[in-house]
């Protein structure tokens, strides 16, 4: 990895820390991350707030065509399929072919509201604060070739001082609220604090399958084979029948069909609108 490209992810990494532990807004920096990160189709900073059991989302985009609030509420109606949401994590960036083969995504409807007005075939994202009431997080897309390990590396150097600045700014503002007798306010980016609910994956349950598992999870209950299955991703059938075995011990299930369930429960849980 060049040095140049460390030091400027670092350079932005600062920036957007000392932003967010001031409650500043984020959008201005937007600009210098899909210059760091290469993200020829744009970024988008996403906000998901959960009020009177509807999702709400914005989105502010840099690098690419601005989403309207049409298309925002048509992402928010199939964003619960998405396939690399369940698996945003502060503590590391999720690039979605880890978990998917794309050319297949390409042809979804999840990809054509969500990715397909910025031609963002390649995604990138990383969760930068969430709790039982939403979430905020970043995604980065290219057009022409995916996000390699470097990249990867680059964005978790970004996400993690400005996930700390967050967590930070959150309980500030609790603490300080307390202090004064009012209400708690909302968090940076009207993230809620931590401390009013949850973390994401409590919300979630506590167990989340592998990248793996949740491929070969998300397949099955699509109602594909087990042989089926395995030609896709290249595995054996007993393979296939050890990770669905591995899910079944997870999450507490005992057949095929209420995994499925499970399965499309938790990605009914904070996206359906």
């Amino acid at each position: 990895m060049a040095a140049r490209r460390l030091e400027a992810a670092a350079s932005v990494a600062r920036d957007l820390a000392v932003a967010a532990s001031r409650a500043e807004p984020l959008e201005p920096l937007l600009p210098a991350v899909v210059d760091v990160l290469r993200a020829d189709a744009g970024i988008g900073l996403a906000r998901l707030v959960r009020r009177d059991q509807r999702s709400e989302v914005s989105v502010r985009v840099s690098g690419a065509p601005p989403l309207t609030e049409e298309m925002g509420r048509r992402a928010l109606e199939v964003a619960g399929r998405h396939p690399g949401l369940l698996h945003l994590s502060t503590a590391r960036p999720t690039r979605l072919s880890d978990l998917v083969h794309l050319p297949d995504f390409w042809c979804t409807e999840v990809y054509e509201r969500m990715h397909g007005h910025a031609d963002g075939r390649y995604p990138l994202a990383a969760l930068l604060h969430g709790s039982a009431d939403g979430l905020l997080f970043v995604g980065l897309h290219r057009s022409r070739r995916d996000f390699d390990d470097d990249d990867v590396r680059l964005l978790e150097q970004v996400q993690r001082p400005l996930v700390a600045a967050l967590a930070f700014r959150s309980a500030l503002d609790e603490t300080t609220a307390l202090l004064r007798g009012g209400r708690l306010p909302a968090g940076p980016g009207d993230s809620p604090p931590a401390a009013r609910a949850a973390p994401l994956l409590t919300l979630c349950g506590d167990y989340r399958p592998t990248a793996r598992e949740a491929e070969v999870l998300t397949l099955a209950a699509a109602g594909w084979t087990n042989r089926r299955i395995a030609r896709r991703l290249g595995i054996s059938e007993r393979t296939v029948r050890k990770h669905l075995g591995s899910v079944y011990e997870g999450s507490g299930q005992r057949s095929r069909a209420a995994a499925a369930a499970w399965w499309a429960q938790r990605h009914q849980t904070l996206w359906n609108p």
